[in-house]
């Protein structure tokens, strides 16, 4: 395995661990930490925040990576970059129904 595809790769588990993490905490933790009610959030939605950069942290990383194989290293690893393009976007465009998901499933 070439060295553009195993950062590809760390890269693409990377990104999915961060996403099934958020969803895991909004459907097991969220709920967990104290919040006052007067108070419009509370540590549960800073965590959701910190978390939430993070993700976008490591998705732009995988949209610069791919990229970047797509215009400098077209003949090493094309695949791999359409396929880590190809994981972002659904994971883009699923998040937000699974985020509501997870929100549903959360301990009331």
């Amino acid at each position: 395995m070439t060295n553009i595809n195993l950062k590809t790769k760390r890269l693409a588990i990377l990104c999915t661990f961060l996403f099934l993490i958020r969803l895991a905490f909004r459907a097991f933790g969220y709920d967990l930490l104290y919040h006052n009610p007067n108070d419009p959030y509370g540590i549960s939605d800073l965590i959701e925040v910190a978390l939430a950069l993070t993700y976008l942290v490591s998705l732009g990383l995988c949209i610069v990576h791919a990229l970047r194989i797509l215009l400098l290293h077209w003949d090493q690893g094309v695949l791999g970059a359409l396929a880590l393009l190809s994981l972002c976007a659904v994971q883009w465009h699923s998040y937000d129904y699974l985020h509501h998901l997870a929100a549903s499933l959360s301990i009331h």
